[in-house]
């Protein structure tokens, strides 16, 4: 069976999400899976071997504790580009490339290899997934975000750099569709593709758990200190207020799941978020968390009722508008100790995607 290779139109389109899904349920199938990362900018080191944050979330996920099959080909840190561009190795690094699927590759009945960003990636250095793609005799099934007229222009670019670089293109998954408007949108992209000859093996809706990040993820991302007696990191954000309103006027925007971003020295909205929270549905939270910006840190009454709420909260020195502006901007991904995410890309993938087609397709 010919190799899967996972590429995006652009980046964060969901390639992660869509190969955790596939391998399950290629699994359930009965079918041996491996799964390769070659290339990559965000490098982790695991006992001498450098693995990227993707392959951690999908070894994880599919039990596996042993990494050394996990481990890139080719890391790309910050600064290896630069120098390599002046001493371009392409052969040698392409052959790293294959020595590292063909070891992924042994008794496996499919392999499913993914991209960095999208199909361009890597052209610096003659590693694009055209390359790639050919370099291990895989099929490219693209994975684009939702809408209908950029979508599928997007897809059109992509499936031109691919195939007039000599790869083979299996197909498109769409991803990320808006559940109100999924039909729609799915027969016209369908529609838009094949009259391009291009096959769509699945429209996946939006599913907003997947872009929830965890406190976790908040404080790995603003950093600064946990207060209070909560530790419990691993609540869902579902909604974020940015409170330098009135306390009275804030309240009005609690949901639950909310994390609050306020001043330190706002004890106004401080006391109102927690009091709220301690007065609504124990089994829907309304705060996941609070961030306290500019370094002010509460005393007496409003200390004491953070030690009694059990919500975890983070003191920053950042201005609250930086740290407003650095939560908008961030893509939160999946992680690997993120179970509920992991179910959910598993469950998105079986009910959405034409598993059987792309497993005939790569059979033939």
């Amino acid at each position: 069976m010919r190799p899967l290779y996972i590429a995006g139109t652009h980046r964060d389109a969901g390639k992660t999400t869509l190969s955790v899904g596939l391998l399950h349920a290629f699994r359930r199938k009965g079918l041996r899976v491996g799964y390769t990362k070659p290339l990559g900018q965000r490098v982790k080191d695991d006992h001498g071997e450098p693995i990227h944050d993707d392959a951690l979330v999908v070894y994880r996920s599919m039990g596996q504790s042993d990494l050394g099959a996990a481990a890139m080909a080719v890391p790309l840190p910050q600064g290896r580009v630069e120098r390599e561009v002046f001493d371009l190795r392409t052969d040698e690094l392409l052959a790293k490339v294959k020595e590292t699927f063909d070891a992924v590759a042994r008794d496996k009945d499919i392999v499913l290899v993914e991209s960095m960003g999208h199909v361009a990636l890597g052209s610096c250095l003659g590693l694009s997934a055209a390359e790639v793609i050919c370099a291990v005799n895989a099929r490219a099934l693209l994975v684009s975000g939702g809408g209908i007229g950029r979508a599928i222009d997007d897809i059109s670019l992509c499936a031109n750099f691919l195939t007039s670089r000599g790869a083979d293109l299996l197909g498109v998954v769409i991803n990320k569709v808006w559940p109100e408007k999924y039909t729609r949108v799915k027969q016209a992209v369908t529609q838009g593709l094949a009259n391009l000859g291009i096959k769509s093996y699945g429209t996946i809706p939006f599913e907003e758990q997947l872009s929830c990040p965890t406190m976790r993820q908040v404080h790995e991302l603003v950093g600064g200190e946990l207060i209070g007696r909560s530790m419990d990191l691993e609540g869902h954000v579902q909604n974020t207020i940015v409170a330098a309103m009135e306390s009275s006027h804030m309240v009005r925007y609690l949901e639950p799941g909310t994390l609050v971003i306020t001043p330190g020295d706002r004890a106004d909205n401080i006391l109102a978020a927690l009091s709220a929270n301690m007065l609504g549905d124990t089994q829907q939270p309304m705060l996941t968390g609070l961030v306290l910006t500019g370094g002010f840190r509460p005393n007496g009454t409003v200390m004491r009722l953070v030690n009694d709420s059990g919500v975890p909260v983070i003191l920053v020195k950042n201005d609250t508008y930086s740290v407003a502006s650095k939560f908008r901007e961030t893509v939160f991904k999946i992680t690997p100790d993120d179970s509920a995410k992991i179910e959910a890309a598993i469950c998105l993938a079986s009910e959405y995607v034409d598993i059987d087609g792309i497993i005939s397709a790569l059979s033939e």
